[in-house]
């Protein structure tokens, strides 16, 4: 099943809309009325200790809430109270903390609860909210769009190639290939056959393209964002993007910059994917993955 990732821009959509916005209040009070008074404590506590965080409810029922930043691309997770086994019949309450940092091997990683830590006890729960409720990172982003935008390079270099392909075939199984050879030998390369002539100019033409295109395609993972009102981007790198198989997503640290210290090579294109479509590769600039999310060419 994998990790379920929650966008930021969806729940503000939500609070910023015709929703009233969440009171986190208003769902401490709601536990205390029904007798939880443990996930109450644990949502108290939590607040206090993450008064830069925003929550959204998760669901109609009040027994979760999203856990986010503002400026962040996904929610750092969520907490709740229910009976959350696999198996659980609802008899057996307790406080859950789900995040992508979360790897309980308690349960099949295919299953939500291996992204989850249950405690019926809040102090327990606080320190597992504290330790694992963090936002995602540049190369945690880059590993999450990588390999789809690794699979757009390569389609669209088996496109080129079958273009080249295309073109000459359109050449060596014309019907008039052996008289145009002729006459190239006795005529000094004049062809006899416009439309045979066209095809090799077009096949030429094609080789000469995909000969210009770089057999590695190296990429920049651009991450853009508010904060405090300022445009901000981080980069970091992903390596053999043209290889669905031995892409690397970097290791290091991301780079951080303004709109004014973005270096030109990066601004150039990133305007470019700005007037595309989401999804589409454009072969040589990159591709727009998410309104904040670029692939850049290197």
């Amino acid at each position: 099943m994998g990790i379920h990732r929650k966008l930021v821009s969806e729940l503000e959509a939500v609070e910023t809309g015709s929703v009233a916005p969440t009171n986190i209040n208003d769902y401490i009070a709601h536990h205390k009325r029904e007798g939880e008074g443990a996930f109450a404590t644990f949502l108290e506590a939590l607040a206090k200790k993450l008064p830069t965080c925003k929550f959204s409810p998760r669901g109609n029922n009040k027994q979760s809430l999203y856990v986010y930043l503002p400026n962040d691309l996904y929610a750092m997770g969520w907490v709740g109270y229910n009976d959350y086994r696999i198996e659980g019949e609802g008899t057996y309450k307790t406080i859950a903390v789900y995040s992508h940092t979360i790897s309980n091997d308690k349960y099949s990683s295919h299953s939500d609860q291996h992204h989850m830590l249950m405690s019926t006890n809040p102090k327990r729960a606080i320190k597992n909210a504290l330790s694992h409720l963090r936002p995602y990172t540049p190369k945690e982003l880059n590993d999450c769009f990588a390999y789809p935008v690794v699979r757009k390079v390569r389609d669209t270099n088996r496109e080129n190639q079958k273009k080249v392909e295309d073109a000459q075939t359109a050449v060596t199984q014309h019907n008039q290939l052996q008289a145009e050879l002729r006459a190239v030998v006795a005529s000094g390369y004049q062809f006899v056959d416009a439309d045979f002539g066209s095809k090799v100019a077009a096949f030429l033409n094609e080789v000469d393209e995909y000969a210009l295109q770089t057999s590695e395609v190296n990429m920049f993972f651009v991450r853009a964002y508010l904060l405090n009102d300022q445009q901000m981007f981080d980069v970091t790198f992903l390596e053999n993007a043209h290889n669905s198989w031995d892409y690397r997503v970097s290791t290091d640290p991301a780079e951080r910059y303004t709109a004014d210290t973005l270096p030109e090579h990066l601004s150039g294109k990133l305007s470019v994917l700005m007037m595309c479509e989401l999804d589409e590769y454009v072969d040589g600039v990159g591709i727009r993955m998410n309104d904040g999310v670029f692939y850049v060419n290197q």
